[in-house]
C-alpha cells in the first residue's frame, strides 16, 4: 500500500509544532523533543516531512 502525502495534514502539523525559525536554546530543545518523539515511531508521510525539516533546522 502506498501512502499519499496530504498537504492539509502537513499544514496542520506545521501549525502545531513549528511556528517560526529556531532561534534560541529553548526552541532548539523543544524541536529536539519533537524529533525524538517522531524518531521512535512509525511516521505517516506528513510526519516524516516534518521530521526531516526539523532535523535540517536543528
Amino acid at each position: 500500500m502506498t501512502l499519499t502525502f496530504n498537504p492539509d495534514k502537513y499544514k496542520e502539523l506545521l501549525t502545531a509544532y513549528l511556528r517560526k525559525l529556531i532561534k534560541s536554546d529553548v526552541e532548539n530543545e523543544q524541536a529536539l523533543k519533537i524529533v525524538e518523539d517522531l524518531m521512535h515511531r512509525e511516521r505517516i508521510p506528513e510526519e516524516d516531512e516534518l521530521y526531516q525539516l526539523l532535523i535540517t533546522l536543528i
